[in-house]
């Protein structure tokens, strides 16, 4: 078995959310791997796994996913592996053989050293595709390719967006995306004032997110119209409103990705029960030309053969070197609990963190 950068460097394992509350509720389990599975399944060695908000809503216990219900879980929402078994049923709905590299959205599951999961959630990649970048695109940068290209909205060249939270992993994604496919757009995004020349970087022009006059600052950078296109990855009533007025009157819209505004203070816990903040996103949708955009119902699942061409071409930039995606912080998987930290503060958060599962890759990252 290759070594792994997780507290047990020579045996399979995998976190676990024991309760639902801050980040000392994460423990470390070893695991038996299976000598066999299910038909349709494949065990995956993870290599790289993805770190997002989503790690924060779930162990927090506010993820509306079935298997988020309750406490025993693995979070993780992405990864990049290399496949050791494959289901006896899985053999003959795929060209996958042991060795080969794959990609995953696999929603929960990747902060561990393997996965067992369907052989249709699997996407081949090369061998010699870079495993961060790689796994920096399921999550972040088809959400973000998703918000420019499939949540309804028209951005023909010119057209202006602003975009809430730019700083974060899916606002660096709309930046980034928008440059390498020449899409031609005039960005503006929100941040704190300690991250604008990161997100000048970008090839956006930031508003401080905590400004009182935000909606006069970006009325000011649009003539005095308002954005096209107003993304809201926070999703309370105070954001949602701001990114509505700051649109154009009559025609703007407000795309929400989040309402991560739930979260506690100090990551402990949600102010409001799943089912409870699907009701409350509801009626905070109730404003003109606003609704809710998720990488999941509205793009993987709603038409997955159009999701793979998107990644597939995005996937293409990055082998080209004309897309890189930020990834600002490589850690090795036993920093889990330090990781939800600093998920919860999101001060030095500028881009993607990601996971180095396998012990070579992390060398190759100083680690």
């Amino acid at each position: 078995m290759s070594f792994n950068t997780s507290p047990t460097p020579d045996k399979a394992g995998r976190w676990i959310v024991s309760e639902f509350g801050g980040p000392s509720v994460m423990k470390w389990e070893t695991w038996d791997l299976p000598t066999e599975i299910s038909p349709d399944d494949v065990l995956v060695r993870i290599i790289a796994a993805g770190i997002a908000g989503t790690d924060n809503i779930q162990r927090a216990g506010g993820y509306p996913d079935p298997r988020t219900a309750n406490p025993g879980f693995t979070p993780g929402y992405e990864l990049v592996g290399e496949v050791v078994v494959i289901g006896s049923s899985a053999a003959s709905k795929t060209s996958l053989a042991v060795g080969d590299r794959v990609a995953s959205m696999c929603v929960v599951g990747a902060h561990a050293t393997h996965a067992i999961l369907p052989v249709t959630e699997l996407i081949p990649i090369e061998a010699t595709d870079d495993p961060v970048l790689v796994c920096a695109l399921p999550l972040n940068y088809m959400t973000a390719w998703g918000m420019l290209k499939r949540s309804g909205v028209d951005l023909p060249p010119g057209s202006s967006v602003l975009i809430g939270s730019v700083s974060g992993g899916i606002g660096t994604a709309v930046a980034q995306l928008a440059n390498a496919f020449n899409l031609n757009l005039k960005l503006i995004g929100t941040c704190s004032a300690s991250k604008f020349d990161y997100v000048r970087s970008l090839g956006v022009t930031p508003v401080d997110r905590r400004a009182p006059d935000l909606v006069a600052q970006v009325k000011a950078l649009t003539d005095g119209k308002g954005v096209d296109v107003a993304y809201d990855a926070v999703g309370s009533e105070q954001s949602l409103l701001q990114s509505y007025q700051a649109t154009k009157e009559d025609t703007g819209k407000v795309i929400v990705i989040g309402v991560m505004d739930e979260i506690k203070a100090d990551g402990t816990g949600m102010a409001s029960s799943p089912s409870a903040l699907h009701a409350l996103l509801g009626a905070r949708l109730q404003q003109p030309r606003t609704s809710f955009f998720s990488v999941m119902a509205d793009h993987y699942l709603k038409s997955k053969d159009v999701f793979l061409e998107d990644f597939d071409a995005i996937l293409r930039k990055v082998r080209t070197k004309e897309l890189i995606p930020k990834v600002f912080k490589v850690v090795r998987l036993a920093d889990e609990v330090q990781v939800h930290e600093e998920l919860i503060s999101g001060t030095n958060v500028m881009g993607k963190m990601v996971f180095a599962v396998d012990e070579k890759l992390a060398k190759q990252h100083g680690l």
